[in-house]
């Protein structure tokens, strides 16, 4: 068994009974037509409705003030491909993936689509090996427990937009944010973004992703600029 993946059994305590299903939930369409295997397609449609369940879920419990379209843009923000690809990294499941030759050529590994999918696959595998329950503390740990930017009063509060509102109101110029760091093992990286203005620098931000990241230097710079 490969050791990325030993490591993610170990960290949620995954008793793989069928290893065969995630070796599928890994395998791209392009690998599958090359070596005449099954692809992940249908372990990412089970995945995909997984998460948008999960995800749904937790907004109507912790949320009870939230209207429907607040929950659909929170939701839309993120279960989308760009953040579902930062979990696959998040998790070290690019590691994993295998793909046909000219795939690996043209970087799919890199590619959001590719891993937004292979992140939707491996819940489907986890859901059907394991239990929703499973799936569900997997998803509380890469995506749930980083949401810090809906409030209390269930207030959806976008920083990056804030913070663009705020320079736009003065200037037609954008802001622009940079990635300066990138540490930690690969299911569990650490990513430090500075916000900048015209090359003066306005925040910082730590997070589990780099959208976690951006969203807390957009913060900073917010709470810096207020004072």
């Amino acid at each position: 068994m490969n050791k990325v993946f030993k490591a993610i059994c170990l960290k949620y305590n995954l008793e793989v009974k069928n290893y065969e299903l995630y070796q599928t939930a890994f395998t791209h369409t392009s690998y599958a037509n090359e070596n005449n295997v099954k692809n992940n397609e249908r372990l990412e449609f089970l995945g995909d409705a997984i998460l948008n369940f999960c995800f749904s879920e937790y907004l109507f419990r912790k949320y009870p003030n939230l209207r429907e379209g607040e929950m659909t843009k929170i939701r839309a923000t993120y279960v989308c491909e760009q953040a579902n690809a930062e979990y696959s990294l998040k998790l070290g499941l690019d590691k994993l993936l295998l793909l046909g030759k000219g795939e690996e050529e043209q970087e799919g590994r890199r590619k959001p689509s590719v891993l937004g999918d292979l992140f939707e696959a491996f819940l489907g595998a986890v859901y059907l090996d394991s239990s929703l329950e499973k799936v569900k503390e997997i998803i509380t740990d890469v995506v749930l427990k980083n949401i810090e930017i809906i409030k209390e009063d269930g207030f959806f509060l976008d920083y990056k937009s804030t913070l663009q509102e705020y320079v736009q109101a003065e200037t037609k110029k954008s802001v622009n944010y940079v990635l300066v760091k990138e540490e930690g093992p690969s299911h569990d990286k650490l990513f430090t973004t500075h916000v900048y203005y015209e090359n003066i620098k306005l925040g910082e931000g730590v997070g589990k992703s780099k959208k976690e990241s951006e969203q807390n230097a957009a913060k900073a710079a917010l709470e810096k600029l207020a004072k």
